[in-house]
């Protein structure tokens, strides 16, 4: 291919050269400037969700029960708790924690009755508990651009798929939208050069490499452009993700790595294809890919407090060493591998196009890479 041609692999692309447009008057942004309280209600509630609730049961199970169910117990809501606050900056992921943690304390509570069914409603409750935090911490607010926390803004009224401004990198999260087989999409944030505000007239679509096209329907939008990359996505209030995206820019990582030739490229797409694609009585399907951390850190945290019990002198049978022993090695292989698989992902993501690839799209501020593109002043 030339310096002038994508591959066939990533087309249709948008056309190289748009036309010319004039910014129009847009609606104000509806964020405040900032949320009052946003971090100190958020982190309270997670605290509740993931500590406080979960430990309350696992100590009340302590004053009936041997002291070794109590300890395995702390034992399983400090992993959860470790890993809630390790994994901070993804709040969308607090539920899964506090669901470790609830399940923490149903276990140590199982012997028990009544407690033993209240615990598991601290299963259901706290996971709860997590979400609302999750939504407080990132409530829309001006003041989110000095945060380096995860924000996801759904791409509204429209296929599920969301926009995730990380601190380094945007993730256009596509869900299911792209069928079986798709890779979500990433901008590194320190390459951003434009975050542009505007509105959608008519009907439209906005392809994406390798993937199906963004559907566009009239309304608000945001632009972004990133080194060879661009994207126009409907967005509710493209104002403040603009303003993030601008903010969050200035203080960005590079993450400029990746395959350096056309053979690297396609070898990381297919693997990366590969790991989102089942097939099952020959049609393709969703891959099991987003359960194997679930449930590796499930067994993980099971056998450890088994083996904690066994320990301590609270276990009932011999078999029980054996049992630890498989859920500890089972959990650390699935958490390990999904973590080497999450990390190869988050390249193949950065790398929708190959390299040397020409713009996707005209990137000029003052044109119009669609027709129905239409800036805000």
């Amino acid at each position: 291919m030339s310096a002038q041609e994508h591959i066939p692999e990533v087309l249709p692309a948008p056309p190289e050269t748009g036309t010319e447009t004039t910014p129009v008057a847009g609606k104000p942004s509806a964020a405040p400037e900032a949320v009052p309280g946003r971090v100190v209600r958020a982190f309270a509630l997670g605290a509740f969700a993931i500590v406080v609730i979960p430990l309350g049961f696992v100590v009340w199970s302590m004053r009936e029960l041997v002291p070794g169910v109590g300890i395995a117990g702390v034992v399983g809501v400090a992993v959860a708790t470790v890993a809630w606050l390790l994994d901070v900056r993804t709040p969308r992921r607090w539920f899964g924690w506090a669901l470790l943690a609830g399940f923490s304390a149903a276990y140590a509570n199982l012997a028990l009755a009544p407690v033993g069914l209240l615990a598991l409603v601290a299963v259901v409750v706290c996971p709860l508990l997590a979400r609302t935090a999750h939504e407080r911490l990132t409530a829309p607010g001006f003041d989110l651009a000095e945060r380096d926390v995860e924000v996801g803004f759904p791409i509204y009224r429209h296929q599920r798929a969301q926009l995730r401004v990380e601190r380094d990198r945007a993730v256009l999260a596509l869900g299911r939208m792209a069928g079986g087989g798709h890779v979500d999409q990433a901008i590194p944030l320190a390459e951003v050069s434009l975050a542009q505000p505007g509105e959608i007239v008519g009907g439209d679509a906005w392809p994406l490499p390798g993937a199906t096209a963004l559907r566009l329907v009239e309304g608000p939008a945001v632009r972004v452009v990133a080194g060879q990359q661009q994207w126009i996505v409907n967005v509710e209030d493209p104002r403040l993700v603009a303003a993030i995206l601008r903010r969050r820019q200035s203080a960005a990582w590079s993450l400029r790595t990746g395959p350096q030739d056309l053979g690297s490229w396609h070898a990381l797409r297919k693997w990366a294809t590969a790991q989102n694609t089942t097939f099952r009585n020959g049609k393709r399907s969703q891959s099991y890919r987003v359960f194997r951390p679930l449930l590796g850190f499930f067994f993980g945290v099971l056998g450890l407090m088994l083996l904690t019990m066994q320990i301590t002198g609270g276990a009932a049978t011999p078999s029980a060493w054996l049992a630890a022993a498989a859920m500890l090695l089972v959990g650390a292989f699935l958490v390990a591998g999904w973590l080497r698989q999450r990390a190869r992902l988050a390249r193949a993501e950065l790398h929708s196009l190959p390299p040397n690839s020409p713009k996707w799209g005209d990137p000029r501020p003052e044109v119009a890479p669609l027709p129905s593109w239409r800036p805000w002043a």
